[in-house]
């Protein structure tokens, strides 16, 4: 693997806990302004089975540690905290994803299996490797932990703080976030302001919850979030830019 990257190694397609730390950490390389690729990696694949075997382990889920530990784990529990309703308002939001069903206490409900794992010689899902290093396996880390852990990784490649104005387009991903973000860069353009502003894309729905968007795509500005759940226009984008840049 290249040491330029960092993996999600996880279950394809992703479940709640792969797909919400693939998108926290990549919520963080957006907000530290890194050029580094963000890969989510199927845990069957030939890539994570090597990297497996280079720890003496081999990639496997909960389920596999649980047979092979002969944990006797309450599966029910489990897929009842999977399938309860999500925590992000579902009939309105532009964009749902498994990460939207991730809860810490779905981590809880694991955690015995996240604990025999290395014991049952299994490199457990979700997987979290940075420039070539494990740093964590079998639940969703913090995010403090994960940031410090890519600035610790990749220090050489973070800029110092900057005054520019800061501009964060909030959603998961589906079209209208993408067509947001990109009428976001023709407003910079029509406006001239591109040299003092700094346009981020924020996929953490933490984050989004914390700013109180349930409703995505969202837009933020210098910290004020100006819209949420709308696809604004070009225009509409320079109108809020004029009254919110410092």
């Amino acid at each position: 693997m290249s040491e330029n990257e960092i993996w999600i190694i996880g279950t394809e397609p992703p479940c709640p806990r792969c797909d919400y730390l693939t998108r926290m950490v990549q919520d963080i390389v957006n907000v530290l302004e890194l050029r580094i690729p963000v890969r989510h990696i199927s845990y069957t694949s030939i890539e994570a089975r090597k990297f497996a075997a280079s720890l003496g382990l081999e990639p496997g889920t909960a389920k596999d540690v649980a047979r092979k530990a002969e944990i006797d784990m309450d599966w029910e529990k489990v897929y009842s905290l999977i399938d309860s309703p999500i925590q992000m308002p579902s009939k309105d939001t532009c964009c749902r994803t498994a990460a939207s069903k991730w809860s810490p206490e779905l981590d809880e409900a694991l955690r015995p299996c996240e604990n025999e794992s290395s014991n049952a010689g299994i490199m457990m899902t979700p997987v979290l490797v940075i420039a070539g290093r494990l740093f964590h396996q079998g639940s969703v880390p913090t995010r403090a932990n994960v940031l410090k852990w890519i600035k610790q990784a990749f220090h050489g490649h973070i800029g110092p703080e900057d005054d520019r104005d800061i501009v964060e387009v909030l959603g998961p991903g589906c079209k209208n976030c993408e067509t947001l973000y990109s009428n976001v860069l023709e407003a910079l353009t029509t406006a001239d302001l591109h040299g003092r502003v700094v346009v981020k894309k924020r996929t953490d729905i933490n984050y989004f919850k914390k700013m109180g968007v349930s409703i995505t795509p969202g837009l933020v500005i210098n910290g004020h979030v100006v819209s949420k759940g709308r696809l604004l226009s070009q225009n509409q984008i320079v109108d809020h830019l004029k009254a919110n840049l410092h």
